[in-house]
Protein backbone atom coordinates (compact mmCIF):
# COMPACT_ATOMS: atom_id res chain seq x y z
CA UNK A 1 0.00 0.00 0.00
CA UNK A 2 2.64 2.28 1.03
CA UNK A 3 4.50 1.51 -2.83
CA UNK A 4 1.26 2.50 -4.33
CA UNK A 5 0.39 5.92 -2.51
CA UNK A 6 4.33 6.87 -3.45
CA UNK A 7 4.06 5.89 -6.98
CA UNK A 8 0.31 7.93 -7.27
CA UNK A 9 1.82 11.25 -5.32
CA UNK A 10 4.81 11.18 -8.16
CA UNK A 11 2.56 10.76 -10.76
CA UNK A 12 0.04 13.72 -9.53
CA UNK A 13 3.52 15.53 -8.84
CA UNK A 14 5.08 15.38 -12.34
CA UNK A 15 1.65 15.96 -13.91
CA UNK A 16 1.28 18.69 -12.19
CA UNK A 17 4.99 20.59 -12.15
CA UNK A 18 5.91 19.95 -15.66
CA UNK A 19 2.64 18.71 -17.67
CA UNK A 20 0.85 21.80 -16.05
CA UNK A 21 -2.64 19.97 -16.61
CA UNK A 22 -5.57 19.30 -14.12
CA UNK A 23 -5.96 16.46 -12.30
CA UNK A 24 -9.50 14.59 -12.57
CA UNK A 25 -11.05 11.84 -10.34
CA UNK A 26 -12.45 8.47 -11.60
CA UNK A 27 -14.46 5.30 -9.37
CA UNK A 28 -15.38 1.99 -11.16
CA UNK A 29 -17.85 -0.32 -10.08
CA UNK A 30 -17.82 -3.72 -11.85
CA UNK A 31 -18.83 -7.33 -12.05
CA UNK A 32 -17.26 -10.01 -14.21
CA UNK A 33 -16.15 -13.68 -15.02
CA UNK A 34 -13.24 -15.82 -14.62
CA UNK A 35 -12.60 -18.33 -17.59
CA UNK A 36 -11.43 -21.00 -15.41
CA UNK A 37 -10.60 -24.88 -17.11
CA UNK A 38 -14.35 -25.89 -16.66
CA UNK A 39 -16.36 -23.36 -15.26
CA UNK A 40 -16.92 -19.88 -15.23
CA UNK A 41 -15.75 -17.87 -11.94
CA UNK A 42 -18.25 -14.72 -10.92
CA UNK A 43 -16.00 -11.60 -9.47
CA UNK A 44 -16.55 -7.80 -7.98
CA UNK A 45 -14.52 -5.16 -7.80
CA UNK A 46 -14.02 -1.43 -8.37
CA UNK A 47 -11.24 0.79 -9.37
CA UNK A 48 -10.70 3.99 -7.73
CA UNK A 49 -7.79 7.42 -8.81
CA UNK A 50 -6.99 10.07 -10.97
CA UNK A 51 -6.48 10.80 -14.56
CA UNK A 52 -3.48 12.92 -15.20
CA UNK A 53 -2.40 14.36 -18.94
CA UNK A 54 -5.66 15.54 -19.91
CA UNK A 55 -7.72 12.25 -19.67
CA UNK A 56 -4.94 10.40 -20.99
CA UNK A 57 -3.28 8.41 -18.45
CA UNK A 58 -5.40 7.15 -15.20
CA UNK A 59 -3.41 6.14 -12.14
CA UNK A 60 -5.29 4.44 -8.96
CA UNK A 61 -6.07 1.65 -7.28
CA UNK A 62 -7.89 -1.88 -7.99
CA UNK A 63 -9.64 -3.89 -5.32
CA UNK A 64 -11.50 -7.40 -7.29
CA UNK A 65 -12.43 -10.53 -5.95
CA UNK A 66 -14.32 -14.15 -6.75
CA UNK A 67 -16.56 -14.36 -3.79
CA UNK A 68 -17.15 -17.52 -2.41
CA UNK A 69 -21.20 -17.01 -2.01
CA UNK A 70 -21.63 -15.70 -5.36
CA UNK A 71 -19.85 -18.49 -6.42
CA UNK A 72 -21.90 -21.85 -6.17
CA UNK A 73 -19.45 -24.89 -7.61
CA UNK A 74 -18.43 -27.39 -5.24
CA UNK A 75 -14.33 -28.97 -5.84
CA UNK A 76 -13.99 -32.39 -4.18
CA UNK A 77 -10.47 -33.78 -3.12
CA UNK A 78 -9.48 -36.37 -0.95
CA UNK A 79 -7.94 -35.17 2.48
CA UNK A 80 -4.05 -35.26 3.48
CA UNK A 81 -2.44 -38.68 4.35
CA UNK A 82 -6.41 -40.06 3.81
CA UNK A 83 -7.18 -38.35 7.56
CA UNK A 84 -11.22 -38.66 8.18
CA UNK A 85 -13.61 -36.01 9.04
CA UNK A 86 -17.27 -36.75 9.50
CA UNK A 87 -16.57 -40.19 7.92
CA UNK A 88 -15.06 -39.63 4.61
CA UNK A 89 -11.64 -38.96 3.35
CA UNK A 90 -13.21 -36.47 0.81
CA UNK A 91 -13.75 -33.30 1.29
CA UNK A 92 -16.36 -30.88 -0.58
CA UNK A 93 -14.69 -27.37 -0.69
CA UNK A 94 -15.80 -24.25 -2.57
CA UNK A 95 -12.66 -20.87 -4.05
CA UNK A 96 -12.84 -17.24 -2.92
CA UNK A 97 -9.57 -14.79 -4.00
CA UNK A 98 -8.84 -11.26 -3.50
CA UNK A 99 -6.79 -9.07 -5.24
CA UNK A 100 -5.37 -5.64 -4.77
CA UNK A 101 -2.81 -3.41 -6.14
CA UNK A 102 -2.15 -0.61 -8.88
CA UNK A 103 -3.77 0.47 -11.80
CA UNK A 104 -2.02 2.13 -14.49
CA UNK A 105 -4.17 2.79 -17.92
CA UNK A 106 -3.31 4.75 -20.98
CA UNK A 107 -6.28 6.28 -22.53
CA UNK A 108 -7.81 7.70 -25.65
CA UNK A 109 -11.08 8.41 -27.49
CA UNK A 110 -12.11 7.30 -30.93
CA UNK A 111 -15.37 8.59 -31.87
CA UNK A 112 -16.56 9.34 -28.40
CA UNK A 113 -15.50 5.74 -27.34
CA UNK A 114 -12.79 6.00 -24.73
CA UNK A 115 -10.60 3.39 -24.96
CA UNK A 116 -8.37 1.70 -22.11
CA UNK A 117 -5.63 -0.70 -22.00
CA UNK A 118 -5.45 -0.94 -18.11
CA UNK A 119 -2.43 -2.76 -16.29
CA UNK A 120 -3.08 -3.70 -12.78
CA UNK A 121 -0.13 -4.95 -10.64
CA UNK A 122 -0.51 -6.24 -7.25
CA UNK A 123 -0.92 -8.90 -4.55
CA UNK A 124 -3.72 -12.01 -4.28
CA UNK A 125 -4.51 -14.33 -1.69
CA UNK A 126 -7.10 -17.11 -2.42
CA UNK A 127 -8.04 -20.49 -1.43
CA UNK A 128 -10.37 -23.50 -0.50
CA UNK A 129 -12.45 -23.79 2.46
CA UNK A 130 -15.06 -26.40 3.47
CA UNK A 131 -18.91 -25.98 2.50
CA UNK A 132 -22.59 -27.13 3.87
CA UNK A 133 -22.47 -29.63 6.88
CA UNK A 134 -18.69 -30.27 6.78
CA UNK A 135 -18.33 -26.33 8.59
CA UNK A 136 -20.08 -28.24 11.55
CA UNK A 137 -16.67 -29.31 12.92
CA UNK A 138 -16.85 -32.94 14.90
CA UNK A 139 -14.43 -31.27 18.04
CA UNK A 140 -15.74 -28.30 18.32
CA UNK A 141 -12.74 -26.60 16.63
CA UNK A 142 -12.75 -23.52 14.19
CA UNK A 143 -13.32 -24.27 11.16
CA UNK A 144 -10.17 -22.96 9.80
CA UNK A 145 -8.29 -24.97 11.95
CA UNK A 146 -9.86 -27.98 10.45
CA UNK A 147 -9.21 -26.92 6.88
CA UNK A 148 -5.36 -26.65 7.67
CA UNK A 149 -5.06 -29.72 9.16
CA UNK A 150 -6.78 -31.55 6.21
CA UNK A 151 -4.97 -29.71 3.39
CA UNK A 152 -1.86 -29.77 4.81
CA UNK A 153 -1.68 -26.37 6.06
CA UNK A 154 -2.18 -25.24 2.20
CA UNK A 155 -5.81 -24.59 1.82
CA UNK A 156 -5.14 -20.86 0.88
CA UNK A 157 -2.07 -18.84 -0.17
CA UNK A 158 -1.14 -15.36 -1.58
CA UNK A 159 0.99 -14.44 -5.05
CA UNK A 160 1.56 -11.87 -7.70
CA UNK A 161 -1.32 -10.63 -9.60
CA UNK A 162 -0.53 -9.07 -13.55
CA UNK A 163 -3.61 -8.25 -15.66
CA UNK A 164 -3.20 -6.91 -19.11
CA UNK A 165 -6.50 -5.73 -20.35
CA UNK A 166 -8.74 -3.53 -23.31
CA UNK A 167 -11.38 -1.46 -21.33
CA UNK A 168 -14.14 0.68 -24.05
CA UNK A 169 -16.18 2.93 -22.56
CA UNK A 170 -19.44 4.05 -23.97
CA UNK A 171 -20.83 7.22 -22.62
CA UNK A 172 -24.61 7.43 -21.03
CA UNK A 173 -24.59 11.05 -20.21
CA UNK A 174 -22.73 13.84 -20.31
CA UNK A 175 -22.21 14.66 -16.62
CA UNK A 176 -19.39 11.87 -16.54
CA UNK A 177 -21.00 8.58 -16.87
CA UNK A 178 -20.32 5.60 -18.90
CA UNK A 179 -20.77 1.84 -19.71
CA UNK A 180 -17.31 -0.04 -19.91
CA UNK A 181 -17.06 -3.58 -20.86
CA UNK A 182 -13.02 -5.02 -20.49
CA UNK A 183 -11.22 -8.19 -21.39
CA UNK A 184 -8.15 -9.03 -19.36
CA UNK A 185 -5.44 -11.42 -19.50
CA UNK A 186 -4.38 -12.54 -16.30
CA UNK A 187 -0.75 -13.74 -14.72
CA UNK A 188 -0.89 -15.12 -10.67
CA UNK A 189 2.83 -15.96 -9.93
CA UNK A 190 4.10 -18.27 -6.35
CA UNK A 191 0.58 -19.15 -5.57
CA UNK A 192 0.47 -23.09 -4.76
CA UNK A 193 -2.50 -24.98 -2.77
CA UNK A 194 -3.29 -28.16 -1.38
CA UNK A 195 -6.06 -28.26 -4.28
CA UNK A 196 -4.31 -26.76 -6.55
CA UNK A 197 -0.40 -27.53 -6.41
CA UNK A 198 0.27 -26.22 -9.64
CA UNK A 199 -1.16 -23.11 -9.23
CA UNK A 200 -3.29 -23.12 -12.64
CA UNK A 201 -6.57 -22.52 -11.25
CA UNK A 202 -5.65 -18.24 -11.58
CA UNK A 203 -3.27 -18.25 -13.85
CA UNK A 204 -3.36 -17.49 -17.48
CA UNK A 205 -7.34 -16.90 -17.79
CA UNK A 206 -9.41 -14.69 -19.15
CA UNK A 207 -11.51 -11.92 -17.72
CA UNK A 208 -14.35 -10.03 -18.67
CA UNK A 209 -15.79 -7.28 -16.30
CA UNK A 210 -18.74 -4.81 -17.09
CA UNK A 211 -18.53 -1.66 -15.56
CA UNK A 212 -20.07 2.12 -14.20
CA UNK A 213 -17.68 4.92 -14.82
CA UNK A 214 -18.26 7.62 -12.71
CA UNK A 215 -15.54 10.30 -13.06
CA UNK A 216 -14.82 14.30 -13.24
CA UNK A 217 -15.50 16.48 -16.57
Amino acid sequence: MKNILIILVLAITFNLTYAQNKVGWFINPEIGTIFHDDHIGRTVGASIGLKLFNDHLKVGIFNMGRSGPINPEIFTVETSGAQLYRGSTQLNIRADQQAFGLLLAPSFTLNKVRLELPVNIGQMGAGFYLVGDDRNTPDGRRVSEWENQLMDERDADGGGWLEFGLKAYFPINDKGMSLGTAFYYTRVSNWETYYDPTGDFYNNNFRFALSLNFESR
